[in-house]
């Protein structure tokens, strides 16, 4: 039963390190720009195809194929802040409405550039493998949970220590504030969007090699994301990390006592259960009026 355990708990902290990502990625474009962008699922897949595409067309590398996938999510986030969600950012209707049209417009794009069919793409560090123990998984596994954890340490510092990262969280707090002190809301708005395009472009670069790259792939992350971001408090990125590696590694251990295809079903019921006991989250802040 230990060595069950074991084995679940790796997979859910990697499949959480994942929708930890997603969730960054999300609450950033949501605490500093005050935009909700359902679109991030198929950014995510994005990525995934651009791996593909880098490392099997252009570098012949993983690792390169990554940060390529990363630089070019981030060109798309510009890209998509300035001619769409700039004009609405004070439209919360709106922003829903492009959003979806976004799904179906990327979706469609990427069939019609790579086909229907998945694609599939297996570095070296997926036919690797390490023992645990008794256990064995490929190495891809503690490459998501050490490169995500990096990118959490890297994001942590550049919030925290830069003069970006002070601008980003300025704008959040206070535009008009921002503002008076010099700061560019309309820049920081551009990086932000950047940022968390890039996020969700190395997310579908580290999954795709262990699963297949499919125009749907970034569905189920998107909607566990969701939920990793309303159990951990809305705008807040540690909600955001413990929210990921939490529901991950819940839907992975869910798994000993219950069949996989049920697996959601746990998910879901400790976010509606968060919702009725403490529907700020976990290190959300309780809004006056709320019960």
């Amino acid at each position: 039963m230990a060595t069950a355990i074991l084995e679940q708990f790796i997979n859910g902290a990697m499949m959480g390190s994942i929708y930890v990502l997603m969730a960054l990625g999300m609450v950033l474009i949501y605490g500093v720009m005050h935009v909700l962008n359902f679109a991030h699922g198929v950014l995510f897949m994005v990525g995934g195809y651009m791996a593909h595409l880098y490392f099997f067309n252009l570098t012949g590398s993983y690792p390169l194929a990554i940060l390529c996938s990363m630089a070019s999510l981030a060109l798309i986030g510009m890209v998509l802040e300035r001619l769409i969600f700039r004009q609405l950012r004070d439209n919360l209707r709106m922003q829903i409405v492009a959003s979806l049209g976004l799904i179906l417009i990327i979706q469609n794009g990427v069939v019609q550039l790579w086909g229907p069919h998945a694609l599939q793409m297996r570095p070296a560090s997926v036919d690797a493998l390490v023992r645990v123990g008794q256990l064995s998984f490929t190495v891809q596994h503690f490459v998501i949970i050490g490169v995500v954890a990096l990118a959490v340490t890297v994001l942590y510092l550049f919030l925290t220590r830069t003069r970006l990262g002070t601008a980003m969280r300025a704008t959040s707090q206070h535009p008009e504030a921002a503002v008076v002190v010099g700061i560019d809301p309309n820049r920081v708005y551009t990086l932000t969007f950047m940022i968390a395009c890039a996020l969700a472009g190395l997310g579908g670069a580290l999954l795709g090699p262990l699963f297949l790259i499919f125009p749907q792939m970034g569905d189920a992350p998107m909607l566990k994301a969701l939920s990793a971001i309303i159990i951990g408090g809305m705008g807040s990125v540690p909600g955001a990390i413990v929210g990921g590696l939490g529901i991950g590694i819940l839907e992975s251990l869910s798994t000993l006592v219950i069949p996989t295809d049920y697996r959601d079903t746990i998910v879901f019921g400790a976010l509606i259960l968060m919702l009725l006991v403490r529907p700020w989250g976990i290190f959300g802040v309780r809004v006056r009026g709320e019960h």
